[in-house]
């Protein structure tokens, strides 16, 4: 009976050692250049994709997982962010960007930050501006 639970406790911690994250700043920009290229869900997915912020979601989870511990609370913010967006609805999506404008640039500037200094990445993406009062059905005039 010993050896089963010797043996079952082994073969747990080998499991748990191989399914452990490397939270590695290399390890983090190796994903972060995945997720930022032209397969991630920020580029292959356009705006209005059915699928495109669960994608995003699910990319950031797996950056949160290789996160070094100064980037890891930038990543949990911006997965807080799209986490909420999901849950809002269609018609209040706008409010919840306008809302949490500040936050979600100061998140996206730490990791634009970080991409440069740490991973040679200079990422170039557009963080949404509403403006409270734009109606997107006017078009300009001058």
């Amino acid at each position: 009976m010993r050896r089963l639970v010797a043996a079952a406790l082994i073969s747990l911690l080998g499991l748990t050692a191989c399914s452990s994250a490397d939270r590695s700043p290399q390890a983090f920009c190796e994903q972060l250049q995945l997720v930022t290229g032209p397969e991630g869900a920020e580029v292959a997915l356009l705006p209005g994709d059915a699928g495109r912020v669960d994608a995003i979601v699910d990319e950031l989870q797996l950056l949160l997982e290789r996160s070094p511990d100064d980037i890891s609370t930038t990543v949990s913010a911006l997965i807080d962010f799209f986490e909420a967006y999901q849950l809002e609805p269609r018609e209040s999506r706008r409010d919840l960007l306008v809302e949490r404008q500040e936050q979600l640039g100061a998140a996206s500037q730490r990791l634009d930050a970080y991409a440069l200094e740490n991973c040679g990445l200079f990422l170039q993406r557009a963080v949404p501006t509403p403006i409270a009062t734009s109606d997107p059905g006017i078009e300009a005039t001058e």
